[in-house]
C-alpha cells in the first residue's frame, strides 16, 4: 500500500512538473489562449458548413457585406462572376503587387538594377516582433536553400521573387522604402486607378492599431481614421514605420512592449483594424489584371516581369501543371481576412481567366479553420479549372 501511494505521488509530482514546463515555456501562447476564448468560438457554426468548397461558396452568398468576388474569361464576355465587385475590400498583402509593378517600371526605366545587392539584415528592421515572425524566417530560410543568400546579401530580382511568393511583412516595407515615393502617383494616373490605394508600409500599419503605442484607445483610433483623408492617415501610417525602423530609445521602447504585449489588441480587435489598411475593389483589380495579361500594362516589357513575379506557384507548387497551362497569383490570409488575386490558364479548355477574391471581417473561429487549408487559394484554383465549381458559385450568388 505505501509502495502505491508513493507511485500515485511521483506519478502526479511528475505531471505537475512537466505541466508546469509546458506552460512555462509557452504561456505567452497560452495567455493569448485564454485572452482570446470568445474570438476563437466565432462563427464556429460555419466550420462544419464549409467541409467543402460548396460549403464556403454558401458562406459567401451568405455574407454579401463581407465577400467580393470577380472572375473573367478572357474574351467571352458572357462568362463573368461577378458578386460585390464595387465594394471597397482591404487588400493585405494583395498590394504587394503595386510594389512588384512600380519595381518592374522603375527596372525598365534603368532607374533600378534586378541584380543590385540589399543587406539582409536592412530587411529585418522593419520586422515587428510577434507579428507573422514566423513567415519572415521562412522567407529567409528559402532564399538560403535556394543559394539566393550570399554574405547576408540577396539581389532585389530575388526579394522580388520572395515577396510574391511568401508576402514576407519586413521584406515589403524594405522594398516600400527603397523606392521614389512618386511612383505611387505614376501608377495610379497612367493606370486611371480610381478605388485602389497604394500600400503602406506593413510595420507602419500595424503599429497605427496599436492602442498602447498610440497611447489611444481603438475607438479614438477609429474616429482619427474616420475624421481624417486618407492621405493625412497614409502620413501617419509612414512616420510610424520611419519611427520603428530608426536605431534609437522610441525604437526600443516599441520592440520592449511587442515583445511582452504584441499588438495589445484582442484577435477581435486585430481583425477589425484591418479596415484601415488599403483597400481596393475587386472589379478595378480584375481590369488591372486584364491588361497585365495582355501585356498591356505599362508595356511588354513591364507586364512580363510582373507576371513571371506572380508565377511562382508554376515552380513551387507541386501538381499544378496538370491543371494549368499558366498560372500566377498573390494571396493573403491574416486575421479575419482571406484574399487573393490570380490569372490561369486552364490545361483543360485553354481558355484563361483573371480573379479578385476578398473575403474580410471573417468570424475569428471560423477564419482559424478555413485559413488553416488555404481553402481561399484551392477555391480560386478550380474557379478557373473546375466547371462544377463554377457552376456552383453561379447558383448560390444568383439566387
Amino acid at each position: 500500500m505505501i509502495r502505491l501511494f508513493k507511485f500515485i505521488g511521483v506519478f502526479f509530482l511528475t505531471a505537475i512538473i512537466i505541466f508546469g514546463i509546458v506552460i512555462g515555456w509557452n504561456w505567452k501562447t497560452f495567455s493569448v489562449f485564454l485572452d482570446n476564448r470568445e474570438a476563437i468560438l466565432e462563427g464556429n457554426e460555419w466550420i462544419i458548413k464549409t467541409s467543402s468548397l460548396k460549403g464556403l461558396s454558401e458562406y459567401i452568398a451568405e455574407n454579401p457585406d463581407h465577400s467580393s468576388i470577380t472572375s473573367i474569361v478572357l474574351d467571352q464576355p458572357d462568362s463573368l462572376i461577378y458578386y460585390r465587385g464595387n465594394q471597397e475590400r482591404t487588400q493585405g498583402t494583395t498590394a504587394n503587387f503595386f510594389i512588384l509593378l512600380a519595381y518592374a517600371i522603375e527596372i525598365d526605366r534603368g532607374n533600378l538594377t534586378a541584380d543590385e545587392w540589399i543587406e539582409w539584415d536592412q530587411v529585418d528592421r522593419y520586422q515587428l516582433p510577434d507579428v507573422e515572425d514566423s513567415n519572415h524566417s521562412e522567407t529567409y530560410q528559402t532564399a538560403v536553400e535556394r543559394g539566393w543568400i550570399i554574405d547576408d546579401t540577396i539581389t532585389v530580382e530575388n526579394s522580388l521573387s520572395l515577396l510574391a511568393q511568401y508576402n514576407d511583412l519586413a521584406l515589403a516595407d524594405y522594398l516600400w522604402w527603397n523606392l521614389d515615393p512618386d511612383i505611387w502617383n505614376t501608377i495610379k494616373n497612367d493606370l486611371n486607378i480610381m478605388k485602389t490605394d497604394m500600400p503602406l508600409p506593413f510595420s507602419g500599419l500595424y503599429l497605427s492599431i496599436s492602442p498602447e503605442i498610440q497611447s489611444i484607445n481603438s475607438e479614438e483610433i477609429s474616429e482619427i481614421f474616420d475624421e481624417n483623408s486618407r492621405e493625412l492617415w497614409r502620413d501617419h501610417v509612414i512616420q510610424q514605420s520611419n519611427l520603428y525602423a530608426t536605431i534609437g530609445a522610441e525604437r526600443d521602447q516599441i520592440v520592449d512592449y511587442l515583445s511582452r504585449n504584441r499588438l495589445g489588441i484582442t484577435f477581435m480587435q486585430e481583425r477589425d483594424g484591418m479596415t484601415f489598411f488599403p483597400k481596393t475593389t475587386s472589379d478595378e483589380m480584375t481590369n488591372i489584371l486584364q491588361k497585365l495579361v495582355r501585356h498591356e500594362l505599362m508595356n511588354q516589357n513591364v507586364s512580363e516581369m510582373v507576371l513571371n513575379f506572380m508565377r511562382w506557384p508554376m515552380k513551387y507548387q507541386s501538381g499544378i501543371e496538370s491543371d494549368f497551362n499558366d498560372y500566377g497569383a498573390l494571396y493573403d490570409n491574416r486575421m479575419g481576412l482571406m484574399n487573393g488575386i490570380d490569372f490561369g490558364t486552364s490545361a483543360y479548355t485553354g481558355d484563361t481567366t483573371v480573379q479578385a477574391f476578398y473575403l474580410d471581417m471573417l468570424p475569428i473561429g471560423f477564419w482559424f479553420h478555413a485559413s488553416g487549408g488555404h481553402m481561399h487559394q484551392d477555391f480560386m484554383q478550380r474557379m478557373i479549372y473546375d466547371p462544377a465549381l463554377i457552376h456552383q458559385i453561379n447558383s448560390v450568388l444568383n439566387n
